[in-house]
């Protein structure tokens, strides 16, 4: 059953749903830009991919490790500091990491403005997956906006790498960090300027702030999302080697776009589709898939196979992304308090920053050892380990027995 393109007409009807979820856009453009231009600034300055595998893993490490203080501060204390404090930090460590490598200073001062820069880790895409919570008390309408978000984050990882890879190749190396923080700044900045959309700071007591979050529940979905990490965080570095082994590095952007363009396109029809299947289900099933369309990869990177033949490959491999991810917020949204909804899916952003933070680094290691081959390898070997991890994540995403997911107006956050 498919509600088709309507169910999305219908949510952006609203002004204010509109501009909200395009700040966000804007606001989040960082996840598919910072890492790739970092890949692209160091390798291209200095022809270390273990180099650059580090100074991203460091990056992304610190975003993993502060994700979950920055969502527990948006439950607390509002989206709108944590959004502009946020943007300046990220911007701040994208400026020094620049200089620091175009200036040849020692690794380790790259490496702490990463970490600086690490810390400003976007938080836009949750605000606004929390405001979308906060705003419609139907589940179905939910799914669709989840639907919606997923979509955009699609339409993020096809213009960004393109983007990237177009500023660093053909006009300066550190270019693409410079837009990445530039719209970060910008787009945070705005979404933390709509107020009237801010779901309202939930006050705690004691007894809530003991309370923890249902682990059995988050903790198998936190895992897979660590594993879906090093799937994203490799594939963007195997990616990079495999378009400069065949001398067609201003490329790499096509092929991003290929692997986030069949995920855009699978992410809008599920959110025109009425599910009847738990969200778990669908979870498992969209891993599995993700995992074979991972088998084929390594050996389409041999010499003899047309880049082409790589490029359809991604684009079917990329159906299978949206469909998980969706499933993924759907089970930690209805298995989680609304008061901690935006911590928790802080929790799964820790594990995909986590996850790309170790994939960057295994495979950047990998691709100075075994190239392009055995890079993708290691992407097929994490795909096995993330049908595993799905085993665990329970089918059926339902509200804690004490409190409904979403309540009623007025819903805290």
């Amino acid at each position: 059953m498919s509600e088709g393109l309507g169910g999305y007409g219908r949510l952006l009807a609203d002004p204010a749903a509109r501009w909200f979820s395009t700040a966000g856009l804007l606001g989040r453009m960082q996840i598919s830009m910072t890492g790739l231009s970092t890949v692209l600034l160091i390798s291209i300055v200095t022809g270390s991919f273990t180099r650059a595998g580090l100074v991203t893993a460091a990056a992304t490490l610190t975003g993993a490790a502060i994700t979950p203080f920055w969502g527990r501060s948006i439950d607390r204390i509002g989206q709108a500091r944590v959004l502009v404090l946020t943007a300046l930090l990220f911007t701040l460590g994208a400026g020094v990491l620049i200089v620091t490598v175009l200036e040849r200073w020692p690794l380790w001062t790259t490496l702490a403005a990463a970490v600086l820069s690490g810390t400003g880790i976007s938080q836009a895409g949750n605000a606004v997956r929390a405001r979308w919570a906060h705003r419609l008390s139907d589940p179905a309408q939910r799914d669709v906006a989840f639907a919606l978000e997923a979509v955009v984050d699609e339409l993020i990882f096809i213009t960004g790498p393109l983007l990237v890879t177009f500023a660093c190749t053909t006009v300066h190396p550190a270019l693409g960090l410079v837009i990445a923080a530039a719209l970060t700044l910008g787009g945070s900045v705005w979404l933390a300027s709509q107020r009237r959309t801010e779901p309202p700071v939930h006050q705690v007591g004691a007894d809530e702030l003991r309370e923890r979050l249902p682990g059995r529940r988050l903790a198998p979905v936190v895992v897979c999302c660590l594993a879906l990490g090093v799937v994203f965080g490799g594939m963007e570095v195997a990616i990079v080697a495999y378009a400069g082994e065949r001398g067609i590095l201003s490329g790499t952007g096509l092929f991003t776009m290929a692997w986030a363009l069949g995920s855009l396109v699978a992410g809008a029809v599920t959110g025109g589709i009425a599910w009847k299947a738990p969200p778990g289900r669908r979870f498992r099933i969209g891993t599995l898939a993700l995992a074979v369309s991972l088998a084929p990869l390594p050996f389409l990177s041999w010499p003899g196979v047309s880049p082409w033949v790589m490029g359809v490959v991604l684009v079917l491999s990329g159906f299978a992304i949206a469909p998980t991810l969706i499933a993924s917020v759907a089970v930690v949204q209805g298995g989680v308090p609304a008061s901690r909804l935006t911590e928790a899916l802080g929790w799964t952003q820790t594990g995909l920053a986590a996850g790309i933070a170790v994939g960057g680094a295994v495979v950047g290691r990998t691709v100075d050892v075994w190239h392009a081959f055995g890079a993708f390898v290691a992407l097929a070997l994490a795909g096995v380990v993330l049908v595993a991890g799905s085993l665990s994540v329970p089918a059926a995403g339902r509200p804690s027995a004490d409190e409904p997911a979403v309540a009623p107006e007025p819903e805290p956050s």
